[in-house]
């Protein structure tokens, strides 16, 4: 990493005339299974997975493999924030028997929780303020009514003002966002499952 040069502010570095242009036309680096560069061999297997594979994981040995090909990203959300990452694929569960709303990023095996990770971007948000990110919350798993209005609470909660208004994306510019100190555009398809 340290000769690998950053590309933190590539936002904020870009010329007038493209700031200006609706975000919907600029190419947004982005992750796959963003959150994946962690998970937890101890947990139990996600609800993401069938039941056959939740049956054999309970031999030994087996979630160590699960750990391989659930591990899709090595750089943390800052690191992938730093290397000009703005749009991230996050994918998000309860733990079955859990008490509580706690939400946890998942990809086959449990990852660290929702909050931890949102508030690692927040805080690279903090100190670029030219940077946009784009949350897209597009697999829940083992959620009810309560998990989302938790979920959705911490999101607010974790970015406050840096949420983006409820707009037409087409339109949006990065301008349009400096201006109302805007740097957070979530996609939140909440409630098709109900």
């Amino acid at each position: 990493m340290a000769n690998q040069r950053s590309h933190a502010d590539w936002m904020g570095s870009l010329p007038p005339v493209l700031s200006a242009l609706p975000l919907s036309t600029l190419a947004i680096p982005g992750s796959h299974d963003s959150f994946s560069y962690w998970v937890d061999e101890k947990a139990p297997v996600g609800p993401d997975q069938a039941i056959a594979i939740r049956r054999i994981a309970k031999i030994p040995l087996v979630k160590k493999l699960m750990k391989k090909w659930s591990v899709t990203q090595n750089l943390t959300f800052k690191e992938q924030l730093d290397s000009g990452i703005r749009y991230f694929d996050l994918r998000v569960s309860s733990k079955p028997g859990e008490a509580g709303q706690e939400i946890y990023f998942i990809h086959g095996l449990f990852g660290s929780t929702v909050c931890d990770g949102l508030m690692e971007i927040n805080n690279f948000l903090t100190h670029h303020p030219k940077e946009v990110i784009f949350l897209d919350f597009n697999h829940f798993y083992a959620m009810d009514v309560n998990h989302h209005m938790y979920l959705i609470s911490k999101i607010e909660e974790i970015f406050g003002s840096k949420l983006c208004t409820k707009e037409c994306v087409e339109n949006v510019t990065l301008q349009s966002l400096w201006e109302k100190q805007q740097q957070v555009q979530d996609f939140f398809f909440l409630f098709n499952w109900i």
